[in-house]
C-alpha cells in the first residue's frame, strides 16, 4: 500500500514548499490525509506525516536503517560535510558524543551571565517611544551570545568586526535564491558553483560582474573571509593552548574521540559554523514568534511579569533561577507548539521498509512533520489558540510535541538554546513594557530552513521598568 503523491509538477511544489510552507502543507493534509508524497527536481521523494505511530517509528527506529545526512545536505554548501548534521551511523555517534559536554551542566549554566548581560545591553539601546522590530534585534542578541559563548570573543574592535561579518553571511544564506539552488542541485555541484562565487573574474568580464551581484557569489566570499578566520583562530589556539579556557570551541579542541584522537582542523570549522548557523536565526526567530504571542495576549503577559517578580524580585534574574520559571517555560513550549524550530525533520530509509501500514521503498525520504502534528486537534484541543496553560505541570509525548526533533538525532543545543531564549525572554519582560507597533497576523517568512514572523514584529517601547 503507497501513501498518496501530491500530483503536482515537482518545480511547482519545491516552489510552493519554499514559499509558501505552511499553506502547501496545510492544504495538503486536507486533501490527502495524515501522510501525503512531495517531489522536488532531483531529489528522492518525501513523504510528510503527522501520523502519531509513524512518528514513533522513525524516532525509535535503528540509525543503521534511517539516515539524516541525505535529508540535510541542502545544507552542506555552509556547513559542509563533516556537519553533525549531515554524518550517520558510527561517525555521527563518535562526533555527537564528543561535542555533547560543553552543551549540558555546570559548563552550559556558566553561559548564563554572559547571555544576560549581552541582552542587557541591547536593551540600553532601545528607544522609548520609537518603534523596531524585534526580530533584528533578538539576531544581534543571539549573535552576541554565540560569538562569546562559542566562538569565545571578547567585546571590541575585533568582535565588532565578526559580529558585522557573520551576520551578513547568515543573512545570505537565508536567502531563498540559495534554498533554490540548493534545494535542485547536487551538493557536488553546489560547492562548485561557490567556488567559483569566490573568484568570479574567471568567468570573464561581464559574466564576473553579474556574478558579484548573485546571492549565492556573495555568500561564498563572506564564507571565504569567515573560513579564513576560523582556520587561523584554531592554528592560534592549538600553538598557545586551550585547556584554560571555557568557550565552546575550546572545548571541542580538547575533546578526544574513544581511540584518543582530536577533532580535526575541517572539523572544528564545520561544527563550529553548524553551531552558529543552527543556534542563532533559531533562537531569534522563537523568541520574536513568542512576543508576537504574548503582547496580543495582556493576561499571559501579567501571569509572566508576576512569576518573575516572585521568583527573582525586582533585580535581575540569576542564572540559577532560570528553573523556577514554569510558566515562562510553558509560553516558549507554546510558542514552539504553534512555530517549531524546523517544521519537519526527516529520515531517509536505507532498505525498504513497512511504516505504520504503507510499504516504503530504500531510498525515500519520510519527514515527521512537527507543524502538522502539533495542530492535530485531537492531540490539542483548539490547536490554533495560544494557550501556555497546556504545559503547566504536564508532559507530552515525544512523539506528539518534537520542535527539537528526536530520538537520538533530537537537536543536541536544545538545552543551551532553551536556557538561553529563557534568560533573554526573563531579562526583556524585566527591564522593558512593550507594545506591538501595528496590528500581528500570522504570516511567515522564510529564514531558510526556519520560518519567521514576517515584518519582524515590530514594537514600541512604551515605558522602562
Amino acid at each position: 500500500m503507497q501513501p498518496p503523491r501530491i500530483p503536482l509538477p515537482h518545480f511547482l511544489q519545491l516552489h510552493q514548499w519554499v514559499a509558501h510552507p505552511l499553506r502547501f502543507m496545510e492544504e495538503s493534509v486536507q486533501r490527502y490525509g495524515d501522510s501525503f508524497v512531495m517531489q522536488f527536481p532531483n531529489t528522492p521523494p518525501f513523504l510528510f506525516t503527522r501520523d502519531v505511530e509513524m512518528v514513533r517509528q522513525l524516532f525509535t527506529g535503528k540509525p543503521e536503517d534511517l539516515y539524516v545526512g541525505p535529508v540535510n545536505r541542502v545544507l552542506e554548501s555552509v556547513v559542509g560535510k563533516n556537519s553533525l548534521l549531515l554524518l550517520d551511523d558510527q561517525e555521527h555517534i563518535r562526533e555527537r558524543r564528543m561535542m555533547t559536554p560543553p552543551f549540558h551542566g555546570e559548563r552550559m549554566l556558566s553561559y548564563g551571565l554572559s547571555m544576560r548581560e549581552s541582552t542587557s545591553r541591547s536593551i540600553d539601546g532601545w528607544t522609548q517611544g520609537k518603534a523596531f522590530t524585534l526580530h533584528e534585534v533578538f539576531q544581534d542578541i543571539t549573535l552576541d551570545i554565540i560569538l562569546k559563548t562559542v566562538f569565545g570573543l571578547a567585546e571590541g574592535e575585533t568582535f565588532e568586526h565578526f559580529h558585522g561579518l557573520f551576520a551578513r553571511m547568515l543573512n545570505m544564506g537565508s536567502h531563498n535564491a540559495v534554498l533554490y539552488l540548493s534545494a535542485l542541485l547536487p551538493a557536488e555541484r553546489m560547492l562548485q558553483l561557490l567556488a567559483v562565487g569566490r573568484d568570479p573574474i574567471q568567468l570573464g568580464p561581464w559574466k564576473a560582474n553579474v556574478s558579484r551581484a548573485l546571492p549565492w557569489t556573495q555568500l561564498s566570499r563572506l564564507m571565504q573571509e569567515v573560513d579564513a578566520y576560523l582556520y587561523a583562530e584554531i592554528t592560534r589556539r592549538r600553538a598557545e593552548g586551550v585547556e584554560k579556557r571555557e568557550d565552546v570551541l575550546s572545548l571541542l579542541m580538547q575533546a578526544r574521540d574513544e581511540q584518543g584522537q582530536p577533532m580535526s582542523d575541517r572539523e572544528l570549522r564545520d561544527e563550529a559554523i553548524t553551531l552558529l548557523a543552527a543556534g542563532h536565526e533559531t533562537t531569534a526567530t522563537t523568541l520574536s514568534w513568542a512576543f508576537h504571542f504574548v503582547l496580543q495576549h495582556p493576561e499571559v503577559e501579567e501571569k509572566l511579569r508576576a512569576e518573575l517578580r516572585q521568583v527573582a524580585g525586582t533585580g535581575p534574574l540569576a542564572p540559577e533561577q532560570v528553573n523556577r520559571l514554569e510558566y515562562l517555560d510553558a509560553t516558549l513550549k507554546e510558542t514552539l507548539r504553534l512555530v517549531p524550530v524546523a517544521p519537519a525533520v526527516g529520515r531517509v530509509l536505507q532498505r525498504p521498509m513497512k511504516v505504520s501500514g504503507w510499504d516504503l521503498p530504500a531510498g525515500m525520504a519520510v519527514m515527521a512533520c512537527a507543524y502538522l502534528t502539533h495542530r492535530r486537534p485531537d492531540l490539542w484541543p483548539e490547536p490554533e489558540r495560544f494557550n501556555p496553560e497546556r504545559f503547566v505541570g504536564k508532559r507530552t509525548s515525544p512523539y506528539e510535541y518534537f520542535p527539537f526533533g528526536g530520538g537520538s538525532r533530537r537537536c543536541l543545543g536544545m538545552a543551551f538554546a532553551t536556557y538561553e531564549m529563557r534568560i533573554v525572554f526573563a531579562e526583556v519582560l524585566r527591564r522593558v513594557k512593550l507594545r506591538p507597533a501595528t496590528p500581528y497576523t500570522f504570516q511567515v517568512a522564510r529564514r531558510g530552513v526556519t520560518l519567521a514572523p514576517r515584518g519582524g514584529v515590530p514594537v514600541i517601547v512604551e515605558s522602562r521598568n
